[in-house]
């Protein structure tokens, strides 16, 4: 299996799958840990990434560009872990938590406006 970058260079890879956390994460065992991070951190070759086995296109990859991590496996597999631009798990949270912020003032708002309309109906 091979994934081949927007560059048009090649990887031999063992598996390349979408976790449930949206990351991308990508197996091999035909790079170094070093060879590797300078590989996945360079963000036009990851901005496409297609994996082929004998031809057949298994999956294409679009803007994960953000590497993450680098994990060591058993056997000597090395697995990349690759995001998109803004969806980190961290990324994500900072967003839900300025989107809760804005929500918490729009319903401390319609609650000013729900006991203004309450004194006037009881007046």
């Amino acid at each position: 299996m091979k994934i081949t970058f927007n560059d048009a260079t090649e990887l031999t890879i063992q598996s390349a799958s979408i976790r449930t956390d949206g990351s991308l994460l990508i197996k091999t065992i035909s790079d170094t840990e070093e060879n590797l991070k300078t590989m996945f951190q360079d963000q036009t070759k990851t901005k496409k990434m297609v994996v082929k086995e004998r031809e057949s296109t298994l999956g294409e990859y679009e803007n994960y560009t953000n590497m993450d991590a680098i994990v060591k496996y058993t056997a000597g597999i090395t697995g990349v872990i690759l995001y998109k631009v803004g969806e980190t798990p961290t990324e994500k949270m900072e967003a839900l938590a300025v989107e809760n912020a804005e929500l918490k003032k729009t319903v401390d708002m319609l609650q000013g406006c729900i006991l203004e309309m309450s004194e006037l109906v009881y007046r």
